[in-house]
């Protein structure tokens, strides 16, 4: 415990003490350069006359100008600033009293040589301000890089660099030592920032690795382009070296950048997403003060809902879903909520008609999404009847009732395996894209789906499922090398669903810009990296083969299909070349959900080829999920 510490109950008195006192000296010292060095003996009654009056002015002002409210060793360019108010006011003070008692001709005071005053307010700024960061900077001082300290190379020399940086470097107890900074800036080369030299271009990278015995990078870059990342992060699996980021800028707390910031690269990050940008007066148009009913609420999808729908202020948010635990999970999430008050749990199934009934008749809700659905390909086609059930039956069940008890908007989540499908959970979200879409023709309810690919990390996906298998040190299993899928975060792509809900007017088919197709063994061998492993010595990629239901590509329109902008540039609308015949579409639905239970298979398949004639069965390992 230094000195300060140990005096710490006393510390406004001894500071105020200390720079009252460099006021005095300051005072004296002002006369010594105005006489070139001496002090006339007939300038000593004015010195001491003067000095009377200073020292109580400069008590009263620094005491209450706020100049203790900081500590010292954070002193910063704010406390420059209350320094040079403090000292301001006070000499603007001695200036009226020294003004008053000339008035009053007090001896001594009417010969007072004005430009001490203008040398007593430029020191004491100096020697004040000196003061603070003298402290800081012995407070900071490390004679030398801590012996257990990493070696850290930062990449990005703006704000965010210069942020943590100058946390490592003025923390006595810091366990990192930085080398050097990397910044794409040609400005930037060889330019200090805290004394350290920004050594060169990210594309120096590898070079610096062996030449600095670098042990982590951080990459201070909060908005660091997707390819950005790839480089760095490739850079430094080659060479073994650690690495964390800093979030993006909508994740840092009030813009500030510290070090306890920094995280792990996560896949998300390779992803080369931008940020979505809403227009939140269209959105809190249609969702504040309504009932907002989510139906899977416990799901993936259904609890992001739940939780970026709550931030446009719903009258009321009921959540449905048959799981009750998850649904529990999603209850204990939001009890520290102030407004947890508006949120209603209902455990209960879409296929149950009574109670999806009473659903609507006891809240009756104004906007509902419906993000209920089986959506596990391999279980489906084991399951098929159950997948007609839920994912058709379940759908028109909920779109009937949301048009008997007049909802404002019906929103349903759909996904690009209704292109084109090749599974049976792929068709049954056609079937449903077709009934809800049909049933917007004769409804006064704003029905709409909203259709996109995968979500990293939504439950059952491959991400989880890679992340185990690395966990049981593998391998890795890849359906087929060159099988690729769209993905976009859950984060977005409810926020995409939300914006497209306030831009629909009912009919539509929106689909989302979902970027590039990523292959998925490259998503593999991402993941491999970012857990610090390489491929073939910690895990092995091991190729298995198609499942039943499985494309090698996922599409986003149906053949056909028009697709036209809106205003948002990231969502799109299909337009389907030929509407369906009405009356015919209910009465295969009708054929369809006659067989659920029947345990007839291909009559099954038979209707659902009918209905979505673009559907075709892939045939594959039916024993692998």
């Amino acid at each position: 415990m230094d000195l300060l510490e140990r005096l710490n109950p006393y510390r406004r008195i001894l500071i105020l003490s200390m720079d009252v006192g460099i006021s005095a000296l300051v005072y004296c010292l002002s006369f010594m350069i105005l006489g070139s060095g001496r002090i006339p003996a007939e300038v000593w009654p004015i010195l001491g006359s003067g000095l009377a009056v200073m020292v109580p002015v400069r008590l009263v002002v620094f005491n209450f100008s706020g100049l203790y409210r900081g500590i010292m060793k954070y002193a910063s360019i704010d406390d420059l600033k209350n320094i040079f108010r403090a000292v301001a006011l006070g000499s603007m003070l001695f200036i009226f009293v020294l003004l008053l008692l000339r008035g009053l001709h007090v001896p001594h005071f009417a010969d007072f040589p004005e430009w001490v005053l203008l040398i007593d307010w430029t020191l004491n700024i100096i020697f004040i301000g000196g003061s603070r960061f003298m402290v800081r900077a012995l407070r900071s001082y490390r004679p030398t890089a801590l012996p257990e300290a990493a070696r850290v190379l930062i990449v990005g020399a703006g704000d965010a660099g210069e942020s943590i940086l100058r946390e490592i470097h003025f923390n006595p107890r810091s366990q990192f030592e930085v080398v050097g900074l990397l910044d794409d800036d040609p400005s930037k080369l060889h330019k200090q920032i805290h004394g350290v030299l920004v050594l060169g271009s990210t594309g120096d990278l590898g070079d610096m690795f062996s030449s600095y015995d670098v042990d982590q990078v951080f990459i201070a870059v909060p908005n660091a382009p997707a390819e950005l990342i790839r480089r760095i992060v490739e850079q430094c699996r080659r060479h073994n070296v650690t690495f964390r980021k800093l979030p993006a800028v909508r994740d840092l707390i009030d813009g500030r950048v510290s070090i306890s910031q920094l995280r792990e690269v996560q896949l998300e990050d390779l992803l080369g997403r931008d940020a979505v940008k809403l227009d939140l007066l269209s959105i809190g148009r249609f969702i504040t003060g309504r009932t907002v009913l989510v139906t899977g609420a416990a799901g993936s999808i259904g609890s992001e809902l739940c939780r970026q729908v709550l931030t446009f202020q719903p009258a009321r948010l009921i959540c449905f879903d048959h799981n009750e635990n998850g649904l529990y999970a999603l209850m204990q999430e939001f009890a520290a909520r102030p407004d947890r008050s508006l949120i209603e749990p209902v455990v209960g199934s879409i296929v149950e008609q009574g109670r999806v009934e009473w659903l609507f008749r006891f809240h009756q809700p104004a906007v509902v999404f419906h993000a209920a659905a089986h959506k596990h390909v391999p279980m489906m086609e084991r399951n098929r009847d159950e997948a007609v059930r839920n994912n058709v039956q379940g759908t028109r069940l909920l779109a009937e009732a949301a048009h008997r008890h007049g909802v404002e908007k019906f929103v349903m989540i759909s996904t690009d395996k209704a292109v084109n499908p090749s599974s049976t959970m792929g068709v049954c979200k056609r079937v449903a894209e077709l009934l809800v879409r049909e049933l917007d023709a004769r409804s006064d309810t704003q029905f709409m789906t909203v259709r996109f690919g995968n979500v990293l990390g939504s439950a059952g996906s491959v991400v989880p499922l890679f992340k185990s298998q690395i966990r049981a040190g593998g391998p890795i299993t890849i359906t087929h090398p060159n099988i690729e899928r769209y993905f976009m975060t859950i984060f977005e792509a409810v926020q995409l669903v939300i914006q497209a809900a306030a831009l629909g007017q009912g009919g539509e088919i929106f689909v989302l810009d979902m970027g590039s197709p990523m292959k998925i063994i490259d998503m593999a061998r991402n993941l491999i990296t970012l857990s610090g492993l390489q491929e073939g010595v910690d895990i092995d990629i091991e190729i298995v083969g198609l499942r039943q239901g499985e494309k090698m590509t996922e599409e986003l329109w149906v053949t056909g299909e028009q697709l036209l902008p809106t205003p948002h540039p990231k969502i799109s609308v299909a337009v389907p070349e030929h509407e369906a015949d009405s009356g015919q579409l209910n009465s295969h639905l009708e054929e369809l959900l006659s067989l659920v239970d029947s345990g007839r298979d291909q009559e099954i398949v038979k209707q659902l080829r009918t209905i979505v004639p673009t559907y075709t069965p892939v045939a594959g390992d039916n024993r692998r999920f």
